[in-house]
């Protein structure tokens, strides 16, 4: 694995898992998901793939969040689309109550 996966897969369990997640419902639960696949590649090079600033930056009202957001698990209904860029996965999320898909990094244990 390069290290470009293996910090992109840890950044994505960081984001998904956060802290004491297994004392959090399942509905507050959140993975970040963007509206284009480029943004969501601008903000994990931006952040340098760090959680922390991921967190602090979709936190801030005043930040440019780059159509970025934290999306409820509950709210993802499975994988509509994935795509490979230079060695790193993308998966373009199926939410319920929308007929766009939002892009995210691979997660696991991805939703039914």
């Amino acid at each position: 694995m390069t290290g470009r996966r293996a910090i992109a897969g840890a950044v994505a369990a960081a984001l998904i898992a956060g802290p004491a997640a297994a004392d959090r419902p399942q509905a507050q639960r959140a993975v970040v998901t963007c509206a284009a696949l480029a943004n969501l590649r601008i903000l994990m090079t931006e952040s340098g793939g760090e959680a922390a600033k991921i967190k602090a930056r979709l936190g801030d009202p005043n930040a440019d969040h780059l159509g970025c957001s934290r999306t409820p698990l509950d709210r993802i209904e499975g994988t509509a689309d994935r795509v490979v860029i230079g060695g790193t996965s993308y998966d373009c999320l199926k939410l319920k109550d929308s007929l766009v898909c939002r892009w995210s990094l691979p997660r696991d244990p991805a939703p039914k």
